[in-house]
């Protein structure tokens, strides 16, 4: 398990001021601030995400980097931070995302904004929405991003958008937007996942 896989005190100490920045981006970017006061203190959002797909209600229990320890994006090594809000019918979500310095295709310098990182984490978001959504397991079965400006400045804090399109024939296709939180957007993406609604027993 992944106690087996404990990473050492100096990594440990640098993921924690990775978040440290990256919580004081959040607190910093009006577009965040403002979204929260408006959608999520009484407005049909609910902070955070929830720990299991199946119990939305238990949102407050989840944490970044240890609510999953192993997986590769949000896990132990994730080169993000990210805070979270969903809609309450659990058809759309919002992230707060900050990428740190090693989320960039820079080789001995910061660089933009790298496609896979941006790849991997609208892959994520969209699929633990279909999750959330369905109560139950969205495996990704297509991804496709298109990547239509730079994304600066880097380290920064961004916004990542997803929301349900449609349920069919049973496919949960989904969309999702990567910008700055001000109209700018960088990214966009479609994702289809399986849909397998769980047993009502």
């Amino acid at each position: 398990g992944a106690d087996a896989f404990q990473l050492p005190e100096e990594m440990v100490e640098w993921y924690r001021s990775l978040d440290s920045a990256g919580a004081r981006a959040a607190s910093e970017a009006k577009w965040w601030q403002d979204f929260l006061k408006d959608q999520c203190d009484g407005g049909g959002w609910t902070r955070n995400w929830p720990i299991h797909a199946k119990h939305p209600e238990l949102n407050h229990l989840y944490a970044h980097r240890h609510s999953a320890p192993m997986h590769f994006v949000i896990g132990r090594q994730s080169p993000f931070y990210i805070e979270r809000c969903f809609r309450n019918d659990r058809k759309r979500a919002v992230w707060a995302v900050y990428f740190g310095p090693f989320c960039s295709n820079g080789d001995y310098q910061v660089g933009v904004g790298n496609g896979g990182a941006i790849a991997a984490l609208l892959d994520l978001m969209t699929a633990t929405l279909g999750n959330i959504y369905l109560q139950g397991r969205c495996p990704t079965l297509s991804l496709s991003v298109k990547m239509l400006k730079p994304v600066l400045p880097m380290p920064g804090l961004f916004k990542a958008e997803a929301w349900i399109e449609k349920e069919e024939a049973g496919r949960l296709y989904t969309k999702a937007e990567f910008s700055d939180g001000q109209g700018l957007i960088f990214d966009v993406c479609e994702a289809v996942l399986k849909a397998k609604r769980p047993s009502k027993l």
